[in-house]
């Protein structure tokens, strides 16, 4: 009896090991601690069996689970839950009580029911397979006729591929040109903004899928609300800008013509002093005056031409003048040109907003006071107003000569000059629209145009100009469309402000300097690209010169009013539209494709040589310095250019190195101070007659006038360290060609 109670005990000693040792984890887990003493743990033991044999000896046992036991968060516990396998109840085998442990034979006994199959049937399967091949085979089809559609992106040489030059050159018709060009003048007297708004409607009509405004608060000064007048004090009469006599109905007649017949940017006020005819205001011009008379607080009668206007004023001012009346002699117009009735518009201002010099007029920008940009009283004058002053009949001009205007030496002019204008703020708008590439995304070809809000002033030629950047963004992206893209990004610009100074493309430069010193490669303008039926008047740089001819004009800085300058009359069937358009598309799509850029070294170093002959310039260290620069040049120009054209040699690597050099050696020619009215490119000539550097001969001019020598050593000092600067940078360009080379060998 004691040897069946004692094995007995055992027995239960074992079962309790094996049947509550979760019960015993979850009071741990718990917080009870793990030393409790034996007694405790028996009594703790014995208590849970008694209660378990009571609970599995209830009813309904085959129904028990053991879901909350599981899914039981430990409430106390800081730790997760312990993972313990599934747990099944089973009967004893003495009866006694249900303990717990793994049966695999629980299957039979346990009576929930079993989940529900998914399976499906053979035929479901058979459907379903039978409805994703049929998809697949629709998807096929439909990826077929896609890409079939779809034009594959052309390689370099395609794109390169004169043939696809001239694809793109003949969707530029004269008919297209000439319906933009009406569109464009729908609208007159609009402001800035609302012109700008029109033109990124036409671009982004054509398909140019990154176009946008960029807007600029900047000082304008505006004509006041009576026109400027003229008065001669001998006689009492009073003129208008135009020539006409003060009276209510020619004011009336033509109020915005004579309010906008102005100097923009001038002092304001009346003079009243003595007339000086100082011709074109050189310093030959300026030295004979000043040897006749003082010619402080006098006005000067000066004639357009010759020299910038900025820079003459500049002199005019030193010497202290009062005021001056600018004038075009009949004699310096071709003789198909009539504007001797015609008075017109010029600005002072050398460029960007006046009241934030140097840097770009955004929010937040320190404005300066700077409403005057001179101390001149400045007004444009007609030549017929210019002829009465010099009491000469109007009709001065015979068939075979010109005689030109001049006031006489005997008696003298007393004028009363009378200028009004309004300096205030006002938005103007650039339209700035891109065309990425796809090799160097970040290298730009800029192509530039302006439009003109000026109610009627300005003429017509910025209506021309953007029909014809308009017309090529059309046919390029109509090329576009198909597939292709050039491998530079083309940048297509329309500057607002142009008439005060070129200020919309001087802010956008200032606000992007950075970048734009970068990544710029050329810049073409077609600021005034119709001028008549005689010479056609493109703008470049001298490392383009194979690819355009530089011949600026003087009448730029005048503006006439539109009805003077009609562009149908000029051009009337549109037809040197269509060949500046065209001529403007082949200059660029060479730039944005060739992987060479197409500049010339070589050119440039000749050019220099070439500016430094004659006799006012003849100083041997710039001549030597010149002969370097055109020796270095050769040899790039040997040794790089013509291996790069070859396409076997064409590496990457070398190309962009090759073509960074060529983009930046014009940089080197940069100077720092330069009179008013000039580049600060040297490089840059001011016509077609200057064959030496303009800062060469203007600071010439300088030396004779003040009689002094300083001014001629600053800008030949200048002038040598460009040449040398240039010098030194195509030598370092070979260098790094040659160790490049070598490390590769």
């Amino acid at each position: 009896m004691g040897e069946n109670e004692s094995s007995v005990r055992s027995l239960c000693q074992q079962d309790k090991n094996m049947a509550y040792q979760k019960v015993n984890a979850d009071q741990r887990a718990q917080g009870h601690s793990p030393y409790l003493d034996n007694d405790e743990l028996q009594a703790t033991a014995l208590e849970l069996e008694w209660d378990m044999e009571k609970e599995l000896e209830e009813p309904g046992f085959d129904h028990f689970r053991l879901d909350g036991a599981v899914q039981h968060h430990l409430g106390n516990s800081q730790s997760p839950d312990l993972d313990l396998e599934p747990i099944q109840p089973s009967s004893s085998p003495k009866g006694r009580f249900q303990r717990l442990q793994e049966d695999p034979d629980y299957v039979s006994h346990y009576t929930r029911q079993a989940p529900k199959s998914n399976r499906c049937s053979f035929f479901q399967i058979l459907k379903v397979f039978c409805t994703a091949l049929i998809l697949f085979i629709f998807g096929i089809v439909m990826g077929y006729y896609a890409l079939k559609k779809c034009p594959s992106p052309l390689t370099s040489q395609e794109r390169n591929n004169p043939h696809v030059y001239h694809e793109i050159l003949k969707e530029i018709k004269a008919e297209n040109i000439k319906q933009i060009y009406r569109d464009l003048l729908q609208f007159p007297g609009e402001d800035d903004v609302d012109v700008a708004m029109k033109i990124l409607v036409q671009w982004s009509s054509q398909g140019l899928e990154d176009a946008r405004l960029v807007n600029y608060s900047v000082l304008l000064d505006l004509p006041g609300s009576s026109s400027n007048t003229v008065t001669l004090k001998n006689s009492g009469e009073c003129f208008y800008p135009s020539g006409q006599q003060c009276n209510r109905e020619t004011k009336t007649l033509h109020n915005q013509d004579l309010l906008y017949s102005y100097a923009a940017y001038s002092a304001k006020g009346t003079l009243e002093a003595e007339l000086v005819d100082i011709q074109y205001g050189t310093t030959e011009d300026l030295i004979r005056i000043q040897a006749i008379t003082n010619v402080t607080k006098k006005i000067a009668l000066l004639k357009l031409g010759q020299s910038p206007l900025l820079y003459k004023l500049s002199l005019l001012e030193d010497a202290g003048f009062g005021g001056v009346l600018l004038y075009i002699d009949p004699c310096d117009l071709p003789k198909t040109t009539d504007l001797d009735d015609k008075a017109f518009m010029v600005s002072l201002n050398s460029g960007g907003d006046p009241s934030t010099p140097g840097y770009a007029s955004i929010d937040g920008s320190y404005r300066q006071n700077r409403l005057n940009l001179t101390t001149l009283l400045v007004q444009p004058i007609s030549a017929v107003l210019a002829k009465k002053l010099v009491s000469l009949p109007e009709d001065t001009v015979q068939k075979d000569s010109c005689i030109p205007l001049q006031l006489p030496a005997t008696g003298k002019k007393v004028i009363s000059l009378n200028i009004q204008s309004v300096s205030t703020y006002k938005t103007i708008s650039n339209v700035i629209g891109y065309l990425k590439g796809t090799v160097f995304p970040d290298r730009y070809i800029i192509i530039g145009s302006h439009h003109n809000s000026l109610n009627t002033y300005g003429g017509q030629e910025w209506a021309s100009s953007t029909a014809i950047i308009t017309a090529f963004i059309q046919a390029l992206m109509l090329k576009v469309k198909r597939g292709w893209r050039p491998d530079r990004t083309i940048v297509f610009c329309s500057w607002g402000g142009t008439s005060f100074g070129n200020i919309g493309s001087y802010e956008w430069a200032e606000d992007l300097k950075r970048v734009l010193q970068r990544n710029v490669v050329a810049y073409i303008s077609l600021h005034n690209p119709v001028r008549g039926n005689s010479t056609l008047h493109p703008v470049a740089s001298p490392s383009l010169q194979q690819l355009a001819a530089e011949n600026p004009s003087f009448l730029s800085e005048a503006l006439f009013p539109v009805h003077t300058t009609k562009t149908e009359e000029l051009d009337p069937t549109f037809s040197l539209h269509e060949t500046i358009a065209k001529l403007t598309g082949q200059v660029t799509l060479q730039i944005a494709n060739e992987p060479v850029l197409p500049f010339n070294a070589l050119d440039i170093a000749l050019e220099v040589q070439n500016s430094l002959k004659g006799e006012e310039v003849d100083i041997p260290q710039l001549l030597t310095v010149a002969s370097h620069l055109r020796d270095t040049a050769e040899l790039f120009q040997s040794d790089e250019m013509r291996p790069a054209n070859d396409p076997k040699e064409r590496a990457p690597i070398r190309v962009r190195m090759l073509n960074d050099v060529l983009q930046s050696l014009e940089k080197s020619f940069l100077v720092h101070q330069v009179p008013p009215g000039l580049y600060r490119n040297i490089l840059y000539r001011l016509d077609e007659r200057t064959s030496q550097f303009s800062v060469l001969l203007k600071a010439l001019e300088q030396c004779k006038l003040h009689q002094s020598n300083e001014t001629i050593q600053a800008a030949l000092s200048e002038v040598l360290n460009s040449i040398n600067s240039a010098q030194v940078y195509f030598k370092a360009g070979l260098d790094v060609f040659e160790t490049t080379l070598a490390g590769k060998k």
